[in-house]
Order: C-alpha cells, then structure tokens, then sequence
C-alpha cells in the first residue's frame, strides 16, 4: 500500500475509501470495528494528499489502522466494552495512537474488547460478540479480538492492542495474521481518561503492540511505536536492536513442560515450524526454563489476587453477567486472598523464576511454543464454566502466560505459534519470524461475509 501511494498509483483517499468499503461489506459479519470514523478519516486523507510532498518519508503514510476500545483516541469513545462508560470520550490520543499518526497512519476506527480486557474472548456488555473473519462460528480470541479481526479481513492494515495474558498473541493466531507482544517498557503507556495506572504488574506484565499480515509491516509498526516517555515511569529508552538474517542462535522448543495441553493440531504445526527453522540452520533443542510448570500458576495468583482485591469491587456492578463470572471464577482459582504475605511470596518466587531463566535464555536465546493450546474454539468456549472446565482451559494457556510473568517479547505466528525473545532482544524474534514466514503461505485476507452465505 506504501509504494502505491508513494508511486502515485493510489491516492491515499482512495486507499481509505477502498477500506471504507470493505468496513461496510464485511464487518457485520464479525463486529469488529465498533465505533467508525469515516469523514474524519477520509478529510484526513484528503489533506495527506494535498500535502503528499511533505510525506515522503513518513513509514505509514496513508496506512489504515485500527485502534482497540482501550486506547484514547482523541474525540472517540472510551468504553472498555461496558454499558456504564458508554458515552465516555478521549480527549486527546495517548502516546501511542498519536505516534501511529505523527507516522503517516490515518484511523479508521475502534474496535471491539472484552469488558475491561480480561478474556481470552472478544464479548462484550455493550457492544456484543466479535466472530472470527475466517469463520464465524468461532471465537476471534481476546481480548485484542476486534483487531485481530479487523486486520484479518482487510478493514484495517494495522491494529493496536495490548497483551496482559497473551491478549494479542491469542487473537492473533485464531485469526491466522501476526501479533507482537514486546518487552514490557518498550512502548509507554499513558492515556488521557481515568484510572491512568493500574496494579503493580502491568508495569513488567502488560506490553501494548500491533498486529499485522505479515513480518514485515509488524516490524515497521513496531519501530514507529517505540520509545519512552516521561509520563510512563515504567518505559525504556534503548534502541530497536539490530536485524541480522543470518543468525541462527539456539531455540528451545517448548510443549508440555509448562503443563499445558496442547491438540494433535497445535502440535503439529509446532513441529513444522521446528522443521523449518532446523533447515535454516537453527539448533532446536527440547529445553525448558526454570521453573515452567510453577510460572503459569504465579502470573494467575498475582494477576488474580490484583484484580479480586482491587479492581473487582470496583468493577463489578459494571461487567456483564458472562465477564463477572469468568473473572471471578477463572481467577478464583488462583486467589491467594487477603493475606499480603502470600501475595508477596509470589512475587519473589517470580522474581527468582525471571533471573533463573535470564541466564538460561543466554544459552536458548529464542524459544518456540505454542500460543493457545487449541486452534480458535467456538464462540462460547469460556462462558460460564464450571471449575473443572475453567482448568482446562487454563491448562490450554500455560504456554501464553508464562511470557507475561517474565516481560519477554513474542511473535505470534498465524499458524498458532510463538517465537519468544529475551528481554529487549525482539530483532532475533523478529528475524527467525522471518524466516517462517518465507515457507508459509501469504496471509490471505478473509471475506467474512461470504463465509456467512
């Protein structure tokens, strides 16, 4: 889309246009875009082509994207997917969504979340469920699913999300296009509208990123989002790294060793994108980082206790029947209750865990795993779950939320798997991605509405 515009085949107000149209073709049949800025994107574009001389070497110029529900974009809605912050406005952009525009990129609109983000689910109170592009009856993940969504049918080039338990990458694989989870720090994050700060482990859990159709648009979108910021106490200022196509530092292949459960499928596909990157000349080996089984089971206790003790007696009498239940039961689970000490034992049981696997990653400087354990279930396959099948499908996620307790930045793969980084080192990530990339199929647009026919 870049070189089209940059040759002068394309405007960039047809290049909106065309997107437009294919918002209005399609996403009734997922309900991914949930509020649309049509005429201010488009007078956006028209004025970029009024002032294309000045553009030229803007990254995303005239680039549609699509900006989560969670995200302040100035003059837009911020919701959080509940009914009681239905006419809640932005502003102004926060740090992120005006680094996509300072770049060129023009917003089409928001999209769908989960209440609050806390699901591997995209359904929400006020605006109701996202169904996957590539088939309708099935889940889009979440909680970053409108997204996923919206750039896996072509209504948007870029997404931006954020992953707290994997809330991009499971979106991503169960639309089949890519998702980046950086390092925690790499991009800051700073809204405009209260709470502006949540509990003390989104600080080195939760990484706002994009998702994209290929590697190389994740790359460049990544580049345009990073940096630190004042505001974001918590952000880093280093540089991107170095891509280097032709190293082949050692991969540790990850399975069960987390206790996960993992489908004949999943794991099928993890063998193949082992096998293609052992062509290539990566050494894989069957490793596991210290402390795997227990790392899943900390992120739940630390994540839960933070949200059962401080965010649900506020949140509440705001969440919808089905989120209310999921969060309060899933995380339940977990509950270490009032008692500091525990929730304090955890976190330095976590910390243990994070400096044991810092030094085994020099020696595995990339691991690969599985997302989600399953491809993209049906679209009620967390509502309202009893103990046993709320396990279960914890069980399915271990090898997503062990990423989040450490900080370390993954790729996820449209075929369901992950290539994870250590801590600031998403350039190799980036490059074995590449390579994969290479030997599997272009991602190809969906057309959700004739899958509905």
């Amino acid at each position: 889309m870049l070189d089209l515009v940059r040759r002068g085949d394309i405007s960039r107000s047809e290049l909106i246009q065309a997107h437009l149209d294919r918002i209005d073709e399609h996403n009734g049949a997922i309900n991914a875009i949930v509020e649309h800025r049509a005429q201010q994107a488009l007078e956006e574009a028209q004025a970029a082509d009024r002032d294309a001389d000045n553009r030229k070497d803007l990254p995303l110029d005239g680039i549609p994207v699509s900006i989560k529900d969670h995200f302040d974009v100035g003059g837009m809605k911020h919701t959080e997917g509940v009914r009681s912050m239905a006419e809640q406005t932005s502003p102004v952009d926060e740090i992120a969504v005006a680094r996509l525009r300072e770049a060129g990129a023009i917003i089409i609109g928001k999209c769908n979340q989960p209440d609050f983000q806390i699901r591997w689910n995209t359904i929400s109170d006020l605006y109701g469920t996202t169904r996957n592009p590539r088939n309708p009856e099935l889940t889009a993940g979440g909680s970053s699913g409108g997204d996923a969504a919206a750039v896996a049918a072509g209504l948007a080039a870029i997404g931006l999300g954020a992953d707290y338990g994997g809330s991009i990458r499971v979106p991503a694989s169960f639309c089949g296009i890519y998702g980046l989870r950086p390092s925690a720090g790499r991009i800051p994050a700073v809204g405009t509208v209260p709470p502006f700060d949540g509990p003390p482990t989104m600080d080195f859990m939760a990484s706002i990123g994009p998702f994209a159709r290929s590697v190389e648009d994740l790359w460049t979108s990544y580049g345009v989002l990073c940096g630190p910021h004042p505001r974001d106490p918590s952000s880093i200022n280093m540089g991107l790294g170095e891509r280097n196509p032709t190293a082949r530092p050692r991969i540790a292949c990850i399975r069960r060793q987390t206790g996960a459960v993992i489908t004949p499928e999943i794991e099928a596909n993890l063998d193949a994108t082992a096998d293609i990157l052992a062509s290539a000349g990566y050494d894989i080996v069957d490793a596991a980082f210290p402390g795997a089984k227990r790392a899943p089971e900390i992120w739940g206790e630390l994540v839960g206790t933070e949200l059962l003790h401080s965010a649900m007696p506020i949140w509440r009498d705001m969440l919808g029947e089905s989120g209310k239940q999921h969060i309060e039961e899933l995380f339940g689970l977990y509950d270490l209750g009032n008692d500091v000490s525990r929730y304090i034992e955890s976190f330095i049981e976590r910390r243990q865990i994070a400096g044991e696997t810092a030094v085994w990653m020099e020696d595995h400087p990339l691991v690969l795993a599985p997302v989600a354990g399953m491809p993209a279930p049906r679209l009620d396959f967390d509502h309202f779950l009893e103990r046993e099948q709320l396990i279960d499908l914890f069980d399915h996620m271990r090898n997503v939320v062990w990423v989040n307790l450490l900080g370390l930045p993954g790729i996820a793969l449209p075929n369901g798997i992950q290539i994870v980084a250590r801590r600031f080192y998403e350039s190799q990530a980036f490059d074995a991605a590449a390579v994969v990339a290479k030997e599997l199929s272009p991602v190809a647009i969906a057309s959700p509405s004739a899958a509905t026919k």
